[in-house]
């Protein structure tokens, strides 16, 4: 997978090859997911493919990443405290928005997302 993170990086700002990947093993590291960089996508949990999104959506220079319902994106996810607990760890700059549907609001009650209707 840091392969496919450190693409980004490449094609984009023109980065070697070796020093995308470190960046995207550092990226990896910071949640605990370390473990995944040598991995193919056909080897990888939802989970671990919706970090790895999210770490090239971050390395984009766009300044506002959406996440469209992240109940569906990754299977058995109970809560969202460890999901926005990763993206802080991982995210110092970007405005970041999470779109879900009403069926799903139950999921947002005591979590320190801003839900607006």
């Amino acid at each position: 997978m840091a392969e496919n993170i450190a693409l980004i990086k490449e094609v984009h700002e023109g980065m070697s090859i070796k020093a995308a990947e470190g960046l995207a093993c550092e990226y990896l590291e910071k949640i605990g997911m370390g473990s995944i960089a040598l991995k193919r996508i056909s080897a990888c949990q939802s989970v671990e493919i919706f970090y790895v999104m999210l770490i090239r959506a971050l390395m984009m220079p766009q300044e506002q990443i959406c996440i469209l319902a992240p109940f569906l994106l990754i299977k058995h996810l109970s809560g969202l405290d460890e999901l926005l607990a990763n993206i802080a760890l991982l995210n110092d700059k970007k405005d970041i928005i999470i779109l879900d549907t009403y069926s799903n609001e139950l999921h947002y009650k005591g979590c320190e997302c801003h839900i607006v209707k």
